[in-house]
């Protein structure tokens, strides 16, 4: 009798991740895309340690192809086991974007804000194209991201062209002071 009462009070198992992938086929006015998204998070699957304490983030990566011409289904089929592999891995290395990164903010925090500044704020937020999906968030933070990347390596080959500029000119300076 009092093996099956401890059987019954084993200690819950902490919920398990779940992962899910999703490959669409959309037309976005000139060309056939395909888009994989791939979210992964804690279930909460409606328990105490569900969504309602934080515990179930999802986080969406996504990634996508251009396709151009409409695909059929043995295309993308032959497209998905010749090339699904560096497509998961193009996934995997794109920035994650969470629920709480997508949904949009309620408003400037702080002092109260001139109505006409508060509409023409409105109206350049509601004029302001906004990703429809998960995936479409993710590439577009993955843009950014290479965006910055680039910006940056702009930015030291330009001071790295004025350094030796500068170098070159200080060497020509050089000989031709050599004399006196």
């Amino acid at each position: 009798m009092p093996s099956s009462s401890s059987s019954s009070r084993l200690p819950s198992a902490p919920p398990l991740p779940t992962v899910s992938a999703r490959f669409t086929i959309f037309f976005d006015g000139q060309f056939w895309v395909g888009v994989l998204e791939h979210s992964s998070g804690a279930d909460g699957g409606g328990t105490a340690g569900g969504a309602a304490d934080g515990g179930a983030v999802r986080a969406v990566r996504a990634s996508k192809h251009v396709f151009g011409a409409e695909p059929s289904d043995m295309e993308v089929h032959a497209f998905l086991l010749a090339h699904g592999g560096d497509l998961i891995d193009s996934v995997e290395c794109s920035t994650p974007v969470t629920a709480a990164g997508r949904t949009g903010g309620a408003g400037p925090v702080g002092p109260a804000v001139n109505p006409k500044r508060a509409a023409r704020q409105a109206a350049k937020e509601a004029a302001r194209s906004r990703p429809s999906t998960a995936a479409q968030a993710a590439l577009a933070a993955s843009r950014q991201e290479q965006s910055a990347r680039a910006k940056q390596e702009r930015g030291r080959r330009r001071r790295r062209q004025a350094d030796e500029a500068w170098a070159r000119r200080r060497e020509r300076a050089k000989r031709r002071h050599r004399g006196r």
